[in-house]
């Protein structure tokens, strides 16, 4: 029997709302969404998911699972043995930033990285003939079948979506019955220091002293534990303990990690212990709540089988890889493997894999950005060199995700580092846009005042150290490096992330009428803004790299493009901008095959240009990129960012906020005829849904949270609507209106000489071939 999730006290106050006659006053709650919800989540939610008809071999084929901390992922050995991976978030090395050799090219990953822990084991005493596997999104809990000559094999598989606890199940039959669980515990090192021959740059040598050997043990109770005890302070440590339930095997295992105490191993224990003695179905229950609360958060259907199952399976990997103020998504996730980047990268990675929370309304999978930018703030200090740490913040190409300790290049660089990294200065400033984006979507004035606008001043002040006037009177800077190319005077990257921050600043201290005298930096921001250097521009190819330095060649990243996305400070209704971001785009796509997030922000790019056709098409260049489980690699080692960078391209298709205006539907694809999305966020915590049915527009509501004013282009040119008690409408020109609202008040828009609809939340039926992903 078909689902329906629907709120009683909603779905009755849209009778309420239905009832009434345009013009008329609605009355509508503060609080939760004012459509009924029509989708059968499990049902649909299965429609998305990934299944196996064999048994995955690597990383990136097999089912994945996390909690925002832990996480584990399913894939064969040989033919007696599967992995599960064990892998934590929050297990780094430690050594201290006094010992680094700033000569080494990335010392920071080296001494403050993440480290190996482990793996589980299912050994089996016969060869296995064959095995399917499946991953339940809804459910977040992956399940699969064993097969061999003579004997079968079901198991089951989940990290706890609230405890901090995995936990396995295997029944077998006949011969596999001897099958078991081994837990292998691995030396704490780096992986950037163990990385294979793959990558093409010298193999570094590990730390020395290196870190002991695990120690392993038994309890009293029957709980085995492995314990990484670091050279440079604290402990990661596994427990895990192994029981026959009712015929069948069931382990729980936790990894914890501390620092610098050594609290990891009484943590993993304890935790192990709780999850063991609980009701495993009241147990089970809570873990599955929680994905059931997330998913509704939102919602997505364009009707193509493909790009919708591509998109929940991100709104999945999100909640997987973290969680409300928890960690920051490295290039890893809860999900190591040997790779070379076994940390956060500030010059795209970190930015892009949040990137799509917000539009999302998932604020507890972006919020851990903020979080940890303010809890290590003097930690920034300590990025730069010492006579600027007084005032400045800044941090450079890679960090530990624990304390973002990562030592910043500085204009015309910074000896004896690395000549590129030793010049990238601008990364801090990008994180801080998506901070700022946190405060413009969710309007939290905390947020603003106490971490945005304080750490934004001293990312800027830093560059005010480098600053010099040049002969035509501007402020230019030394040479900096433009990630992913070379280095330029007056490089594009940074100016653009500086004439963004200065200005930023100036509104922001507007917005809290602060004076001069309230804040002594303003006459220094406004000079900034008034005499920077602009950005250099060739007249046949668009924005160039810096000063003298053109794009030539092939380019993955879009350093020099950062203005058009996702700083918008070239806006598209501007005739000349738009002539510049179109003839920038062509160029820089004009050099041949890049990689996957050349494609997602050359579709988020064209859909900025409202040009949908184009935004899929860069959005298909994409699919050759992802393995069968969505994971991505480059040069055969694993990043996070691009799939996830992905999902915020589709919502760009759907959903535009810039410029004080909410642009609805602004470059959906012919190919997406039917779209339906709900309670998308934009700037000014404003939640927006809409219906799209043979590409047109049948209704888009707006619903503000904080109140305040807004532009809304709604694709209807001749739009009729209604509004609740408090809230203004305008036609303010051809298809844009005006809102002026209260906390909590909505208007539903809809074409003029239609019926006024019933909006309900409701998925588009499928067409085309179904999704591919698992195997």
């Amino acid at each position: 029997m078909k689902q329906i999730y629907t709120n009683v006290a909603l779905a009755a106050l849209l009778i309420l709302v239905t009832s009434l006659q345009a013009g008329e006053i609605p009355v509508e709650p503060v609080n939760g969404s004012p459509l009924p919800d029509a989708v059968d989540w499990p049902d649909f939610m299965a429609a998305q998911e990934m299944r196996w008809e064999k048994l995955p071999g690597t990383w990136f084929e097999g089912p994945f699972l996390g909690n925002g901390e832990q996480g584990t992922l399913m894939y064969q050995l040989d033919d007696r043995t599967l992995r599960w991976d064990v892998g934590c978030s929050a297990a780094h090395d430690h050594r201290p930033m006094d010992e680094d050799d700033l000569a080494e090219k990335n010392v920071v990953v080296l001494n403050r990285g993440r480290h190996f822990i482990g793996h589980l084991r299912l050994e089996l005493p016969v060869d296995l003939t064959g095995g399917t596997s499946r991953l339940s999104l809804w459910d977040a809990e992956a399940t699969g079948t064993l097969t061999s000559k003579g004997g079968t094999a079901e198991w089951a598989a989940l990290v706890h979506a609230t405890e901090p606890v995995m936990r396995f199940d295997l029944t077998a039959t006949e011969k596999l019955k001897g099958a078991k669980f081994v837990y292998v515990a691995e030396q704490a090192r780096n992986p950037r220091a163990v990385r294979g021959t793959t990558l093409r740059v010298p193999r570094n040598e590990l730390r020395v002293p290196a870190n002991p050997s695990p120690v392993l043990s038994m309890l009293d109770n029957g709980v085995q534990t492995a314990v990484q005890h670091l050279y440079a302070g604290g402990q990661t440590a596994v427990a895990w303990l192994q029981k026959e339930v009712g015929g069948s095997t069931r382990l729980w295992l936790s990894v914890q990690h501390s620092f610098p105490g050594n609290e990891a191993l009484d943590e993993a224990v304890a935790a192990v212990n709780a999850a063991a003695e609980a009701d495993q179905n009241v147990w089970l229950q809570a873990h599955r709540n929680w994905w059931h609360n997330y998913y509704p958060q939102s919602f997505v259907s364009v009707g193509d089988a493909y790009w919708d199952s591509f998109y929940w399976i991100q709104q999945y990997k999100l909640a997987c890889a973290t969680r409300d103020k928890g960690w920051i998504i490295d290039n890893q996730g809860p999900w190591l493997q040997p790779t070379a980047w076994a940390a956060i990268w500030w010059n795209l990675n970190a930015q892009l894999s949040h990137s799509g929370g917000y539009v999302a309304n998932r604020r507890g999978m972006v919020s851990a950005m903020s979080h940890r930018l303010d809890i290590n703030r003097e930690n920034l200090s300590l990025n730069v060199a010492e006579p600027y740490r007084a005032d400045s913040y800044a941090i450079g190409r890679s960090s530990s995700g624990w304390d973002l300790l990562g030592q910043a290049g500085q204009p015309d660089g910074r000896e004896p580092m690395d000549g590129n990294i030793g010049r990238e200065c601008g990364n801090l400033l990008w994180a801080l846009h998506n901070v700022d984006l946190e405060y413009r979507y969710w309007q939290d004035m905390q947020l603003r005042d106490h971490v945005l606008f304080p750490l934004l001043a001293r990312a800027v002040n830093y560059y005010r150290h480098f600053l010099v006037e040049n002969d035509e009177g501007q402020l230019s800077l030394p040479e900096t490096y433009s990630p992913e190319y070379r280095r330029a005077t007056d490089c594009t990257y940074d100016i653009d992330l500086l004439h963004w921050g200065v200005g930023r600043l100036i509104e922001l201290a507007d917005e809290r009428d602060l004076a001069e005298k309230d804040e002594p930096l303003i006459p220094a921001w406004k000079e900034i803004q008034r005499k920077l250097v602009p950005v250099h521009v060739d007249e046949a190819t668009g924005r160039m790299i810096g000063r003298d330095v053109k794009l030539t060649g092939r380019h993955r990243h879009w350093s020099h493009l950062l203005a058009i996305y996702p700083l918008r400070t070239l806006a598209p209704d501007i005739p000349a901008d738009r002539e510049l971001i179109d003839r920038s785009l062509t160029h820089w796509h004009s050099f041949g095959r890049a990689m996957g997030y050349s494609f997602t922000a050359g579709a988020c790019m064209a859909a900025l240009l409202g040009d949908g056709d184009q935004a899929l098409e860069f959005l298909n260049g994409l699919k050759s990129f992802l393995q069968p489980n969505t994971f991505y690699s480059e040069i055969g080692l694993p990043v996070m960012e691009t799939p996830l960078h992905g999902a915020t391209a589709m919502q760009e298709m759907l959903l535009q906020s810039w410029g004080g205006r909410l642009r609805v539907f602004p470059a959906v694809p012919t190919e997406w005829p039917d779209v339906q999305f709900h309670q998308l966020r934009g700037e000014g915590a404003f939640l927006v849904s809409a219906r799209r049915e043979r590409g047109k527009t049948q209704w888009v509501l707006i619903r503000s949270e904080a109140g305040g004013r807004v532009e809304v282009e709604p694709e209807i040119a001749d739009a009729q609507w209604i509004a609740s008690k408090g809230a203004q409408v305008s036609k303010d020109g051809k298809g844009v209106y005006g809102i002026e609202t209260g906390p909590g008040n909505s208007v539903l828009f809809w074409p003029r000489g239609k019926t006024r609809p019933k909006p309900t939340v409701t998925p588009v039926e499928p067409h085309g071939a179904q999704h591919n992903f698992g195997m």
